[in-house]
């Protein structure tokens, strides 16, 4: 995830995070299986840090904060972590 997310960053973040939803999206419906909820919550914190400090990288100052982050989240409605398959 870190590898692609610093590949992709320099897309416009409508299209990045549209990608970003469909690979997290992916990642939710193969590994979540009932009992791992809590290992996906694990990988959708650390994707959140890794958005932090990539977006971080994208000019010579700090470019976002935490609150900043979250706002983004929510304007492009990053796909929380769910179960998919009950066996």
């Amino acid at each position: 995830m870190e590898k692609w997310c610093r590949e992709n960053c320099h897309k416009p973040k409508a299209e990045f995070f549209k990608e970003l939803n469909a690979k997290l999206r992916g990642y939710y419906n193969y590994y979540g299986v009932k009992g791992n909820y809590e290992s996906l919550g694990d990988f959708y914190y650390w994707t959140k840090g890794v958005l932090h400090r990539i977006f971080n990288r994208r000019s010579q100052r700090k470019s976002i904060i935490w609150t900043g982050l979250y706002a983004l989240i929510e304007a492009f409605h990053l796909q929380r972590p769910r179960i998919c398959h009950d066996f």
